[in-house]
């Protein structure tokens, strides 16, 4: 028997297949089972082991800063978004449409967690997910004219179902940059979602974009379909120190 499985897993080898399964292999795909249940019982652990690896691979080519989850969310923090709107989000109904979603609240509310974790849930889901900050996006923007880096990883940024866009609004941009996140945003438009965190609210838009007409065209371009959520609360790490300070 040994030979048998020694030439079984050379053939899997040669077949790039994963290596046979931990334990009494002989008893786990024989037993009862017919020669064609067997094969098929083999198979069905291999294509098991295939789809595991691609979605480990999708989720470390995403790019996220950390993996968050919906279940890690205190939901009771803040306002404005529920853990049943997050699951309905799950479904992904709307990234199949190109809807975007866009998380709009104060600094420490979870906004960022919420957009890696609806991120990390579409990779799990087989979709292809990039995440990124404002910052870095621009950074690519302005570059990849002269960077092969850059142009690499902003053709990633375009092939990807989904397009985590962090941090919307913390650093004011020059009416340059703001034209290469027009160009971004439109070059998307309805042909793949984006997930936009935000600090600002719309009407502040124009004062970090440097120009009210390029806000507003970004904006209409965000939200002709689009799901808003406008995050309220004390957030998590204001509450966490104030628990800290109370037991002092």
């Amino acid at each position: 028997m040994n030979v048998l499985l020694e030439r079984l897993d050379g053939l899997c080898k040669n077949l790039r297949l994963d290596a046979l399964p931990p334990g009494d292999v002989h008893a786990q795909f024989t037993g009862e089972k017919t020669p064609i249940e067997t094969i098929i019982a083999f198979l069905e652990v291999q294509y098991k082991h295939k789809l595991d690896k691609a979605t480990a691979l999708r989720i470390k080519k995403a790019g996220f800063p950390h993996v968050k989850t919906i279940k890690e969310y205190d939901f009771s923090l803040q306002d404005g978004v529920t853990s049943d709107q997050m699951r309905r989000l799950c479904d992904f109904v709307w990234l199949e449409q190109a809807f975007n979603v866009m998380f709009l609240g104060a600094p420490g509310l979870g906004k960022s967690h919420l957009a890696v974790a609806l991120g990390y849930e579409a990779a799990n889901a087989g979709y292809s997910v990039q995440f990124t900050t404002l910052d870095g996006l621009i950074r690519l923007l302005k570059t990849s004219e002269i960077s092969k880096q850059s142009k690499v990883r902003l053709a990633q940024l375009h092939r990807a179902s989904l397009v985590i866009v962090d941090e919307m609004g913390f650093i004011p941009m020059s009416k340059a940059e703001a034209h290469l996140l027009f160009s971004f945003v439109s070059a998307c438009y309805e042909r793949k979602s984006l997930i936009i965190t935000s600090n600002k609210g719309f009407d502040d838009w124009a004062d970090f974009l440097g120009d009210a007409v390029l806000a507003t065209a970004i904006l209409d371009r965000l939200i002709f379909k689009c799901e808003i959520f406008n995050i309220t609360g004390d957030g998590y790490r204001l509450r966490h120190r104030q628990t800290i300070l109370g037991r002092r």
